[in-house]
């Protein structure tokens, strides 16, 4: 009986993760991970205590992580639908698989930003100027230990503003699955990067023109 039960389970797992997957409209590339983590986790026996949506919930975040996709987990929440229990639990799992099971990696801000983007209808210039943001964040250590998809965000919003683009804070924060102000932080803290960037740009031709 309780290998019947195993099989059953591993069953609806699968059907939970491949749901998820043609949902977020992912490739089969992220599916064969997250069925390769979850074939890893039962057979260690992990995550018994869990119902299979939760864990299918956690496994996927973990092989979007894996293969490079700014996929957010409030976005596989809704798409294996976890009410608030549900997803506390997930992110436990989560949690446990990141250290007790393998590593896996964040992608980039800049993958971020170009999943903004696309899912905001902006242009190429913006996406352009953001990455610029980006870049001279990185430089100067802004970006560290923050949410990566906060300051993609920021740095979408300064750069719409900068080419006079019309986008509100609401709408960026909406489409990152982060409050507004969450984002009006990171736009304060982006352009204060920015703005001083600049400060030292005008000041070292002034320096130059004088020379």
């Amino acid at each position: 009986m309780p290998k019947a039960n195993q099989k059953e389970r591993t069953i609806i797992l699968t059907k939970e993760i491949t749901r998820g997957i043609e949902r977020l409209n992912l490739p089969y590339s992220t599916l064969k991970g997250a069925l390769d983590i979850a074939e890893e986790l039962l057979s260690k026996k992990i995550g018994k205590k869990f119902s299979p949506k939760v864990f299918a919930a956690a496994i996927l975040y973990a092989a979007c992580l894996e293969d490079s996709h700014p996929v957010l987990m409030k976005e596989i929440f809704k798409a294996i639908g976890l009410n608030k229990k549900e997803q506390r639990k997930s992110m436990e799992v989560y949690s446990m698989i990141a250290q007790k099971i393998r590593k896996v990696l964040k992608p980039s801000m800049n993958k971020y930003i170009e999943r903004l983007i696309d899912s905001l209808g902006l242009n190429d210039n913006v996406k352009t100027k953001a990455l610029q943001i980006i870049e001279e964040a990185k430089q100067r250590g802004l970006t560290s230990g923050r949410n990566p998809i906060s300051i993609a965000a920021a740095a979408i919003y300064i750069a719409a503003k900068k080419l006079k683009i019309s986008i509100t804070q609401k709408e960026i924060a909406s489409k990152a699955h982060i409050t507004e102000v969450t984002l009006r932080n990171r736009y304060k803290e982006l352009l204060r990067v920015i703005e001083g960037k600049d400060k030292f740009t005008t000041k070292k031709k002034l320096i130059t023109t004088l020379q």
